[in-house]
């Protein structure tokens, strides 16, 4: 069976990344609308972007984006789009203020509404450009073909996905996450480790994914903690990680602690890296007696001394290592930290048994074993 691996877009990294802004800006367009979140304004992060591009080309700035995007959302941004006739869209922030832009670049140029393009390669016009500045150190956004919008109607996160849709620049500048809270630098880094580790087992791995996984692994797991207690290159260190969790399972795709997450944020407005940090370590056992040998390299990635054990017993203990970096970091371990309770096991496994990372997981998941997944993180 034929494997595939798509190129993510240009990275630009490190110190001075942002001022390729103006440079790159007037190859794309000519009015510029910035789509972000309130906390980027209040974070001054907006700022910092804008005196980089003084001069340049006319700016608006959409600052309206809500953790968990909705349908609504994806509309509002456009309606700035069309009242400044923007042509270049900048994203600044987390996964919610990218995939917005990316699905605002969609509805620009194809029409409609976004939910007309849930699923795989359903337009066929290119969006308009992207640029992609994460703030954030998990989503991994900024260089995957995709974006998640939650149809509130139905309670399903929507997934749209199209070769078209990666953004043109991703930029990685130090200064996008400096400072970055504590608590969201553990929630989204295990947000980019769910995503390295799910691909790395993921039915659609490949050889090339798999080295871009392992070594997003290897970054996290000497970073996060660190990063969590604001350590300033540990954060940068986390940034570039998050990335390459994104270029890894873009291809090799997700599985359950996918479903299970995706499903909980969309009935609960749970953030994502935490419903992930909930079901990581639940579905990596659940996973160890379809792939151990994978699951044991994980755990050497994660720096566990391997040495006597079997390959399963190695899985467990990367599991378990998982469990633990999560209490570290602070991220919460339990659905009741959360404010989920019995009550809503049943319709959440229901729904999750439909989600579109299902599919990709290496061991086939019934209802009944997401149930019990999701009674697990009770």
């Amino acid at each position: 069976m034929s494997q595939h691996f798509s190129s993510p877009p240009r990275l630009i990294m490190g110190d001075g990344a942002l001022e390729q802004l103006g440079r790159e800006l007037p190859r794309l367009g000519t009015k510029v609308l910035i789509i972000t979140d309130p906390g980027i304004v209040a974070a001054g992060i907006l700022d910092v972007v804008t005196t980089v591009l003084q001069g340049t080309l006319d700016i608006a700035v959409f600052a309206d984006v809500i953790g968990n995007p909705d349908i609504a959302t994806v509309e509002a941004a456009n309606r700035a789009r069309l009242e400044n006739a923007a042509d270049v869209l900048i994203a600044i922030g987390g996964g919610s203020s990218m995939d917005v832009a990316k699905a605002v670049a969609v509805v620009a140029t194809n029409g409609g509404t976004i939910a007309d393009y849930e699923g795989v390669d359903k337009f066929s016009t290119a969006p308009l450009p992207v640029i992609a500045i994460p703030t954030t150190v998990g989503s991994g956004s900024e260089v995957t073909k995709g974006a998640v919008i939650t149809n509130p109607d139905t309670h399903v996160k929507m997934v749209i996905v199209s070769d078209l849709m990666f953004v043109r620049i991703a930029l990685l500048d130090r200064r996008t996450v400096a400072g970055l809270p504590g608590r969201i630098a553990a929630t989204t880094g295990m947000d980019a480790l769910t995503h390295a580790i799910e691909a790395y087992v993921a039915k659609g791995a490949n050889p090339v994914t798999d080295a871009i996984n392992i070594g997003a692994i290897e970054l996290i797991g000497q970073n996060l903690l660190d990063a969590s207690k604001g350590d300033e290159d540990a954060l940068y260190n986390m940034l570039v990680a998050s990335s390459m969790a994104g270029i890894g399972f873009h291809d090799a795709g997700l599985g359950a602690v996918h479903a299970l997450a995706n499903t909980l944020g969309a009935h609960f407005g749970v953030h994502h890296g935490t419903a992930n940090a909930l079901f990581l370590p639940y579905v990596m056992d659940f996973n160890v007696s379809a792939a151990p040998a994978r699951f044991a390299r994980i755990a050497t990635a994660l720096g566990i001394d391997t040495t006597g054990l079997s390959d399963e017993d190695a899985a467990l203990a990367a599991a378990a290592a998982v469990h633990q970096l999560a209490a570290d970091t602070g991220v919460p371990t339990k659905l009741s930290e959360v404010g989920v309770g019995e009550d809503a096991i049943d319709k959440l496994a229901r729904d999750a048994f439909v989600q579109a990372d299902l599919p990709g997981n290496p061991r086939e998941a019934s209802l009944a074993d997401l149930a019990h997944l999701y009674r697990l993180a009770l």
